[in-house]
């Protein structure tokens, strides 16, 4: 399986299946409309190919601290557009990383989660691998990332 690595916040890896990918964006911060009464989480809308694209900053949806809580008007975002049945979403993320083949048997079960702030982490990992710099990857389940936020 291919997988696009990635880091949420300079100290927590992750990848995501290739498959479930539509696009990587550089998104000006300009063309992110916010949206009253919604989660922290959600950043706001954008026009992505003639229609609205949620996006969300997804190492705060993990629990893992605000992504942009400064700079928010001065960046550009990195922003992985992924697909899930006929759900489309933006997640924001600190850095785009490489692809990375992995099959499935690397794949180690996730790491066991009790802090109550990362309850979405623990829902949304599907495992952990160890790439080869000897750092944790954690492997995300879009389809349980887009459903979380479609149900919200």
């Amino acid at each position: 399986m291919q997988f696009l690595t990635f880091s949420l916040t300079p100290e927590n890896q992750a990848m995501l299946p290739t498959e479930r990918l539509a696009e990587v964006l550089n998104l000006d911060p300009s063309h992110i409309i916010p949206i009253a009464d919604m989660p922290p989480a959600v950043m706001g809308v954008c026009n992505w190919r003639g229609q609205v694209l949620w996006l969300v900053d997804l190492a705060y949806l993990l629990g893992l601290g605000a992504l942009f809580a400064e700079d928010f008007y001065h960046l550009k975002h990195t922003v992985l557009v992924v697909r899930s049945k006929s759900k489309v979403l933006g997640l924001a993320v600190n850095k785009v990383g490489h692809l990375m083949g992995c099959d499935q048997s690397q794949i180690q079960p996730p790491p066991t989660i009790a802090l109550p702030q990362m309850q979405v982490l623990s829902l949304c990992l599907k495992g952990q691998i160890m790439n080869s710099d000897d750092r944790k990857l954690l492997v995300l389940d879009a389809d349980v990332i887009v459903e979380l936020l479609a149900r919200g």
